[in-house]
């Protein structure tokens, strides 16, 4: 029984020495290859193959960007600190949405009640304006006829003093 378990560790070992051996060296090759790619764009002289090599290198760092896994390149701890992380974003973004949601409510509210205060003051204002004007054409009609009535009282208080001197005269 002890000899399963050591081969079995020894077997262990021996795949996670494979293992580190084959992503070392097929780091080193992607160094050695960018390396290579960069002395060949030095070589170019001319301007339209240099735009050529730059555009199939684009390609191709675009393609081992998208084909990179970067969990096959983490330790476990850095696996559940990334995991732990990757669950704190998705939290922090369904707070603000949240939040974003419930701007968004209360400022359409307080917009539908500050359009509604408004059509209301206007209302009040039309109101108060043509009252206003009403009131206005009543004061100067009964001004008019107060000014009138002034004059003719006036003007028959005259008369009369004007005929008595008349008489006295007389």
């Amino acid at each position: 029984m002890s000899e399963t378990t050591e081969t079995n560790k020894v077997e262990a070992t021996e795949t996670q020495t494979h293992k580190k051996e084959v992503q070392h060296t097929s780091e080193t090759t992607a160094e050695n290859r960018w390396l290579v790619r960069l002395e060949e764009l030095l070589k170019v002289k001319n301007l339209d193959d240099l735009r050529t090599e730059l555009t199939k290198l684009a390609g191709e760092i675009q393609t081992e960007i998208q084909s990179f896994d970067l969990n096959s390149h983490l330790s476990p701890t850095a696996k559940a600190r990334l995991k732990a992380l990757e669950q704190n974003y998705t939290q922090v973004t369904r707070a603000i949405t949240k939040a974003q949601k419930q701007f968004d409510r209360e400022f359409n509210k307080s917009l539908r009640l500050l359009k509604k205060t408004r059509q209301d003051v206007e209302k009040q204002v039309r109101d108060v304006t043509t009252k206003v004007a009403k009131h206005r054409t009543n004061l100067l009609k009964a001004s008019k006829s107060i000014t009138s009535k002034i004059k003719k009282t006036a003007s028959r208080a005259r008369k009369p003093a004007k005929s008595a001197r008349k008489t006295k005269k007389a």
